[in-house]
C-alpha cells in the first residue's frame, strides 16, 4: 500500500481530482507570479537605480502591477474552485453519510450528529487555508532554487532553515495534539450533559434536582476550563517558539545575504530578494504548523467517515433487498431472539400474525413486550431466527423495505419539530384529507381547529403546545395514517382517559375488518375486548399464546396465585 493510499482524505481527493488538478494549475500560476515582486525589486535596484531611467521604472512597475492583478485573479479562482469543492462534497457525501448514521442496520460506531459534525471537519479542511498551504508546498523548492541561483549559500540555507520548520512542526504536533484532543473532549462531555439536561428540563425542576445538576455542570465545566488551559498553554507555548524561530530565520537570512553582498558576491538587489524569497519558502510550513491539528482532525475524521460508509455497504450488501410486499401480511417469527449488550432480551420465537386480528402483548415490565414490537417493524434487529411475510423470507434489515404499509406507535411517542400536519403525514406530501380522517379517527380533529393555526400549528421536540394525551392521540393519528397493512402500538391507551380509550377500540376493531394486522403492546386490560389473541411474556420467552378467552383465564390464575402468595408473606 502506497503512502498516498494510507492517508484517509486521499480517496476524497481523488473523488474530486477534476477540481483539484484545477487547484494545482491556479497554485502554480499564483506561485510563480510571487516571483514577480523579486524580480521587481532586483530589476529596481540593480538596473533602474544604476541607469536612473525614468521610463524603465515607469515600465516594469506597470508590468509588476499587471501580473500581481492576474495573480490575486488566480488565487480567487482558486478559491472559487474550493468552494465548489465543499458544496459538492457536502451533496455527493452528505447524503450517504446521513444515511448511514442515521441507519439501524449499521453498527453503531458514534452518535449521528457526530459523524455529520465530521464530514463539516472535512470540509472545511479540503476548503481552507491548509490545503492551500500543501499545494504551495511544492513551490517551496522552486524558491530555494531561485536562491541557489543568487549564490550557494542562500540556498543551503534555506533549506537548512527549512528543516527546521519542519521540526518545530513536528515539536508542535507532540506538544499540542494530547491536550487538544483532552480539551475536545471535555467540551463533548459538558455540551451532552447539556443536551440531556434540556430535555428533561421540567422534570429535574419539578423533583428539585436543579441544584444537584447544577454542581455537576460546574465541576464538569472546571474540567473542561482546566482542559482548555492546559491546552492553551501549550499552543501559546508552541506559537511562541514558532514565531521566535521564523523571525530569527528571516533575520539570519538576511545577514547571510549581507555578509555576501559585503563581499560583493551579491548585489543589493539580491540582498532584499533573498529575505523575500524565505519568507515565500517558509510560509506554507508556517500554514501547515498552524493547520497541523485540522490536517490530523480532517484525516481522522474522514477515516471516520469511511469505516461507517464501508460498514453501511457491507451491511447492505449482507441484507439483499427483498421486492415490496402488498397487504394484507401475514407475519411469521420463527425462532426468532434478540440479544443487546450481551443480554437475551427475547428468547426462541415461534409466532405466527395473521390479518385481520388483533394479537395483544401482555407481561410484567422488563419482559421484552416493546422489544419484540420493535422487532416486528425492523426497529430493532434479531440476532437469531427468520422473519417471513406472506411465505417470503426477509431478511432482518429489510422489514421495512419490504413492508410498504407499516404504521407503529411507541412507548414514548416521539415528534419531530414541524407542523401538526407534517408530523401526520410522516414529514412525506401532505394529503390534507388523510391527515384530517386520521386526526378525526383517533378524536384530535376538533382540538386541532381549536388551536389558533389549526393543522399547521408548530410543535417543538417535546410535542408542544399539545398536552400529553393529545401527543399520544397524534402519535396514533401518524400510525394510522393512510390505514397501513401492518399497525404495532406499543402502550396506546397509556396517556388516554375512558373516552380516548373507547375510541381506540373502535378505531382497532374497525381496522381488523379491513384485515389489517394488528399488533397491541398493553398493560390494561381495556384492549381485550376487542383481542383475538393473547401472548403473555416473561423474561424473553412466551409463557402463554392462545384465544382471548384462554388468555384471560391463564391472566386471572396467575393473579390468584400472585396474590396468594402476597397474603401468605408475613408482615415485617
Amino acid at each position: 500500500m502506497s503512502v498516498l493510499q494510507k492517508i484517509a482524505l486521499w480517496p476524497l481527493v481523488k473523488a474530486f481530482r477534476q477540481q483539484f488538478i484545477h487547484m494545482a494549475w491556479l497554485s502554480l500560476l499564483t506561485n510563480v507570479l510571487m516571483l514577480v515582486p523579486t524580480l521587481y525589486m532586483l530589476q529596481l535596484y540593480d538596473r533602474v537605480m544604476m541607469s536612473r531611467n525614468t521610463m524603465t521604472l515607469v515600465a516594469i512597475t506597470l508590468l509588476t502591477a499587471g501580473l500581481l492583478l492576474l495573480m490575486a485573479g488566480a488565487d480567487w479562482l482558486r478559491n472559487l474552485y474550493a468552494i465548489k469543492t465543499g458544496v459538492q462534497l457536502d451533496l455527493s457525501y452528505g447524503k450517504q453519510v446521513f444515511s448511514a448514521a442515521f441507519n439501524p442496520r449499521t453498527p453503531p460506531q458514534q452518535s449521528p450528529v457526530q459523524s455529520l459534525q465530521q464530514l463539516t471537519t472535512v470540509r472545511q479542511f479540503l476548503t481552507g487555508q491548509g490545503l492551500f498551504a500543501m499545494l504551495d508546498l511544492p513551490w517551496s523548492v522552486v524558491y530555494i532554487a531561485v536562491l541557489l541561483t543568487l549564490h550557494p549559500l542562500l540556498g543551503l540555507t534555506a533549506v537548512v532553515f527549512c528543516l527546521i520548520q519542519f521540526g518545530v512542526a513536528v515539536w508542535n504536533q507532540s506538544v499540542i495534539a494530547g491536550p487538544a484532543q483532552q480539551a475536545q473532549a471535555a467540551r463533548q462531555t459538558i455540551e451532552n450533559f447539556i443536551q440531556q439536561k434540556i430535555r428533561h428540563l421540567q422534570t429535574s425542576h419539578v423533583l428539585g434536582m436543579s441544584h444537584t445538576l447544577r454542581q455537576r455542570w460546574q465541576a464538569l465545566l472546571a474540567e473542561q476550563s482546566s482542559a482548555e488551559r492546559i491546552w492553551l498553554s501549550a499552543s501559546d507555548r508552541s506559537q511562541f517558539v514558532n514565531k521566535w524561530v521564523r523571525y530569527t530565520m528571516q533575520s539570519l537570512m538576511l545577514a547571510v545575504a549581507a555578509w555576501l553582498t559585503i563581499k560583493g558576491d551579491i548585489s543589493v538587489g539580491s540582498m532584499v530578494a533573498s529575505n523575500v524569497l524565505i519568507a515565500r519558502a517558509l510560509q506554507p510550513f508556517d500554514v501547515i504548523v498552524h493547520s497541523w491539528r485540522q490536517w490530523l482532525q480532517a484525516n481522522d475524521a474522514a477515516s471516520d467517515l469511511q469505516a461507517l460508509l464501508t460498514s453501511a455497504r457491507q451491511t447492505d450488501a449482507a441484507h439483499v433487498p427483498t421486492q415490496a410486499l402488498q397487504g394484507p401480511y401475514t407475519l411469521r417469527l420463527k425462532g426468532m431472539g434478540v440479544t443487546l449488550q450481551s443480554r437475551r432480551i427475547l428468547h426462541a420465537l415461534d409466532l405466527t400474525i395473521p390479518p385481520g386480528r388483533l394479537l395483544c402483548i401482555m407481561g410484567p415490565s422488563g419482559s421484552g413486550k416493546s422489544t419484540l414490537a420493535r422487532l416486528l417493524v425492523g426497529a430493532v434487529f434479531p440476532t437469531q431466527g427468520g422473519y417471513q411475510v406472506n411465505q417470503t423470507v426477509i431478511h432482518a434489515g429489510n422489514v421495512r423495505s419490504a413492508m410498504t404499509s407499516v404504521g407503529y406507535l411507541p412507548q414514548q411517542v416521539s415528534l419531530l419539530e414541524g407542523t401538526i400536519a407534517e408530523n401526520v403525514a410522516r414529514f412525506g406530501e401532505l394529503n390534507s384529507q388523510h391527515i384530517i380522517e386520521a386526526c378525526q379517527r383517533v378524536g384530535l380533529h376538533e382540538a386541532i381547529l381549536r388551536l389558533p393555526q389549526g393543522y399547521d400549528t408548530r410543535l417543538d421536540e417535546q410535542g408542544l403546545p399539545l398536552s400529553g394525551g393529545q401527543r399520544q392521540l397524534l402519535g396514533l393519528a401518524r400510525a394510522i395514517y393512510q390505514e397501513p397493512a401492518l399497525l404495532v402500538l406499543d402502550e396506546p391507551n397509556a396517556s388516554l382517559d375512558e373516552f380516548g380509550e373507547a375510541r381506540l377500540m373502535q378505531l382497532l376493531q374497525a381496522l381488523k375488518e379491513k384485515q389489517t394486522t394488528i399488533v397491541v403492546v398493553s398493560h390494561r386490560s381495556g384492549v381485550l375486548k376487542v383481542t383475538d389473541d393473547l401472548l403473555v411474556l416473561k423474561r424473553g420467552e412466551v409463557v402463554h399464546h392462545g384465544p382471548r378467552d384462554a388468555g384471560i383465564v391463564y391472566l386471572n390464575q396467575l393473579n390468584a396465585t400472585a396474590t396468594s402468595v402476597t397474603s401468605e408473606s408475613p408482615c415485617p
